[in-house]
């Protein structure tokens, strides 16, 4: 793993770890509150399950901030996007692949890189937006930057269909991009239905 990726996963599980290590431990009913809020705001997503599965952890480091959810979700997707990174990166070094084969992951894994820097770039605006003298904006570039990171995540799937790859190549990868399009779908939808 290239070491910026390990800081930006390390930098993140540690943030999240400290948001949820110092929120008070609400009583059950206010718990109850916070995971009814993540379950609402998921019921209407492209993949609820996912967006529960997800999110549900984070029900009391959220709240019931819609702000601090599509923050938690964009984190989750780049933590998504990085796992992805590693499963194809691992494939890629895998010394019983065709040249065909590693042609195609290193373009993949070009594609999940911009698809990191894209939802980096996403967290960024959405971060802004408490400050922001113009919200919308913050919002609609976020939109847009998550959108390129669905592309960038369909172009990965897009070069396994032209060229002769092994089956178990194509299924891992599969797997992990169409988990990580999910969650990232998801917090597109969250980030659409953002309102300030």
């Amino acid at each position: 793993m290239e070491p910026k990726y390990f800081f930006t996963i390390l930098f993140l599980t540690t943030f999240l770890s400290f948001q949820l290590s110092f929120s008070s431990s609400p009583p059950s009913a206010q718990q109850n509150k916070y995971s009814t809020f993540i379950k609402s705001s998921c019921n209407s997503t492209t993949y609820p399950s996912h967006c529960v599965k997800y999110l549900l952890p984070y029900a009391s480091a959220v709240k019931t901030n819609p702000l601090s959810l599509v923050k938690v979700a964009l984190h989750t997707t780049l933590r998504s996007a990085n796992a992805t990174l590693y499963t194809v990166t691992q494939l890629y070094k895998t010394k019983s692949i065709t040249k065909w084969e590693a042609a195609v992951l290193k373009d993949c894994i070009g594609d999940i890189k911009d698809t990191m820097d894209e939802l980096k770039s996403s967290i960024k605006e959405i971060s802004s937006i408490p400050k922001s003298k113009d919200k919308h904006f913050a919002i609609s570039n976020a939109q847009t930057w998550t959108s390129a990171a669905i592309t960038d995540e369909n172009s990965c799937l897009d070069g396994f269909s032209d060229r002769k790859v092994n089956q178990a190549i194509k299924q891992k990868v599969r797997n992990s991009i169409v988990n990580l399009a999910r969650v990232s779908s998801n917090a597109l939808y969250l980030i659409n239905h953002l309102s300030v």
